[in-house]
Parts: C-alpha cells; structure tokens; sequence
C-alpha cells in the first residue's frame, strides 16, 4: 500500500514540475515573439512615417507610386494582380500549372491579369465571381 502511495505521490509531483517548466517556457517563448511583433511593427511604422513619397505610398511594399492601382503585389513571384471593375486591385496567387504555356502567360505582368483559362482561378475567374456570375 505504501507503494502505491509512493507512486501516486510522485506522478503528482512530476505532472506540477513538468507543468510549471511548460508553462514557464511556453510564457517566456509568447513574450519573445510579442516583443519581436512590437519592433517589427515600430520598424515598418518608422519606414512609412520616414518616407518622403509625394504621391502615393503602397502600405504593403512601401513603392512610392503615382495612384493606389499602381502598387505591386507584394509578392510577384506568386501573384496576380487583379484590376476590378470599381478600380480596386487585389492579389491572389498564381494558378499552379504544369503547362509551360500557361506558366509563361501568367508570369508576364500585362498578359497575367488579363488572362482567362476555363477551370482557374485567374483574374477571368475573380472578375466573374465581381459580376456575380459565379
């Protein structure tokens, strides 16, 4: 019987210490990462106040442009940037296909957007679901 005791006694004991070394790491790795959030905002806060563009800023790459339309996906390796009727731009990722015709159409920044391949969801396909077609 004590033995039992023994054992029930110590998987107490190891659940609290495992569950306060847990927690203290889990708190501390928290704190880290909202401490690097605070810097990484106040970095970009500071790029964007310290820019000196006379026309507009693009918020999500910092490209002084001459109008909002003009502003670059932030990632153009990967995306489309998609023109809309009421003259807001989105970005969506490209189609992933194997088809070395279409990969060259939609990597080239005129052709791109203004492509519409039946069975992707391209610019073509953003713009029919805009219209309500889709």
């Amino acid at each position: 019987m004590k033995l039992l005791g023994t054992i029930i006694g110590s998987a107490f004991f190891l659940q609290a210490v495992s569950g306060f070394f847990f927690d203290s790491g889990h708190q501390n790795r928290q704190q880290q990462q909202q401490q690097q959030q605070q810097r990484d905002v106040g970095s970009y806060q500071q790029m964007f106040l310290d820019n000196d563009c006379p026309h507009y800023l693009c918020p999500q790459t910092l490209d002084c442009v001459r109008q909002k339309s003009d502003c670059a996906c932030p990632f153009p390796n990967s995306q489309l940037k998609c023109n809309l009727p009421n003259g807001q731009v989105i970005c969506i990722s490209k189609p992933a296909t194997h088809d070395p015709t279409l990969v060259e159409i939609y990597d080239d920044p005129v052709m791109g957007p203004a492509q519409r391949t039946e069975g992707f969801r391209d610019c073509g396909w953003i713009l029919d679901v805009y219209d309500g077609k889709i």
